[in-house]
């Protein structure tokens, strides 16, 4: 499906080119180094392992002889096989070439003629043919799994030793010291014995199947006698999947809840600094574009808030929690009734500064404490709503209305949960 999607599509015919070159790129780098660098196996070079590699080659009916070559592998056991411009190669890793230096010929010629069972079968080009199956799940595995079954068998059958090929593939269990010491029956055994949720997990990810499984499999195809075969506990399994699942989705929906969360951190941050602000005075506060507080002072005279709200003398002077320019003012019989922009009064300006000596003196000058502003809100509600609670006790004194109700639907009353005056100047005196 997805190479038809590509031969329709020319963004798809691009995606697969890319893909395609993306992987010979790499394919080249590492056999370059391979072939660079890498001993290569002929008929100078350890002649008796190239003359039993020809020998299996004939035997398999491949048309060509690949190239053999022993790289250095850190005590890693492995080998493969692959493809560079053309020909067909089979690399060994040290450690497995070093059997045929140690008494175990057989079991180097089982691995050889595995690797040259996927050459014979075309496994590597026929990979890269079913490259778009690594998107379905599972499925590429699988497909690989069988693929080392396939060679396992073709491998046994070429040697005509199932000693050897057993042998080989417990080496790439235990190492290439103590396996002959290993009890077949115990191994293969374990199949039934390590029957667990993460076993089968490991298993279906991996590209290769576990090696008791190869080593019965190559058992049961090889030899005629009856031997018992061993399968995985299925019970067992689907236990050990369940409660695995259960704790990866509990560790998924953390991971989820934690990237909402430093998502919504980063978000508020970034807000924070692209928003446009206002500071205490109610100027634009732009210093998150560039300018800085010290930029910014001085420029008062350009955003004049005290001009913009229309606030008077007298409103200014109680912002600025002036008591003794207050007076002076009303001293000299200012208005005390005129509003702002906004439909506030000097009272409700006293009310938000919080200083009770400022509200007395408004008070004592005449305000009317039942003025609504521009909300329908009295001074007294608005005291209670900020916590005032002294400047409600005042306003009260002076002949605020507590019944009064606002917009929302609330009274002093209400919003204190009494009923009376009386009450109403306790509760206040409570908090």
């Amino acid at each position: 499906m997805i190479y038809i999607f590509a031969i329709v599509s020319i963004i798809g015919i691009a995606i697969v080119l890319l893909f395609f070159l993306l992987m010979m790129v790499l394919n080249i780098r590492m056999l370059g180094s391979i072939r660079g660098n890498g001993v290569r196996i002929n008929e100078k070079q350890f002649p008796d392992v190239y003359e039993r590699v020809v020998k299996m080659s004939n035997q398999m009916g491949l048309k060509d002889v690949p190239d053999v070559f022993v790289i250095q592998s850190e005590g890693i056991l492995n080998a493969f096989a692959t493809r560079f411009w053309g020909r067909n190669m089979v690399v060994l890793y040290s450690e497995i070439f070093d059997l045929g230096r140690e008494e175990g010929k057989e079991e180097l010629d089982f691995i050889i003629a595995h690797e040259l069972s996927h050459v014979k079968r075309r496994h590597v080009w026929k990979s890269i043919l079913i490259a778009p199956a690594q998107f379905i799940p599972f499925l590429s595995q699988a497909y690989s799994r069988s693929c080392e079954y396939t060679c396992d068998r073709e491998a046994a059958y070429t040697i005509n030793d199932v000693g050897a090929a057993k042998r080989a593939l417990t080496i790439l269990s235990v190492g290439k010291q103590v396996y002959r010491e290993v009890n077949e029956d115990a191994f293969v055994e374990q199949i039934q014995n390590e029957s667990h949720g993460a076993v089968w997990i490991s298993e279906i990810l991996s590209t290769h199947p576990n090696l008791p499984k190869r080593v019965q499999s190559v058992s049961l195809f090889m030899e005629n006698a009856q031997r018992p075969v061993y399968k995985e506990n299925a019970g067992k399994v689907a236990v050990g999947v369940t409660i695995l699942g259960a704790v990866l989705m509990a560790a998924y929906l953390a991971f989820i809840g934690g990237l909402i969360l430093v998502g919504t951190s980063l978000g508020a941050i970034f807000a924070g600094l692209f928003v446009d602000e206002f500071d205490e005075f109610g100027q634009s506060s732009d210093w998150a574009f560039g300018e800085s507080p010290e930029e910014f002072e001085g420029s008062y005279d350009e955003y004049d808030f005290y001009n913009d709200y229309e606030m008077t003398d007298l409103m200014i002077a109680i912002y600025e929690e002036d008591l003794q320019a207050v007076t002076e003012l009303i001293n000299q019989d200012v208005d005390l009734e005129e509003q702002d922009l906004y439909g506030d009064t000097a009272i409700m300006y006293a009310v938000e500064s919080f200083d009770q000596d400022i509200l007395e003196e408004v008070l004592i000058a005449g305000a009317d404490p039942n003025v609504l502003d521009s909300y329908e809100t009295t001074p007294l509600i608005t005291a209670i709503y900020s916590g005032f609670y002294d400047g409600a006790i005042l306003l009260l004194d002076y002949g605020a209305d507590p019944a009064y109700r606002d917009i929302d639907g609330d009274t002093a009353y209400s919003l204190m949960d009494v009923s009376t005056e009386e009450d109403l100047y306790e509760a206040l005196l409570d908090e």
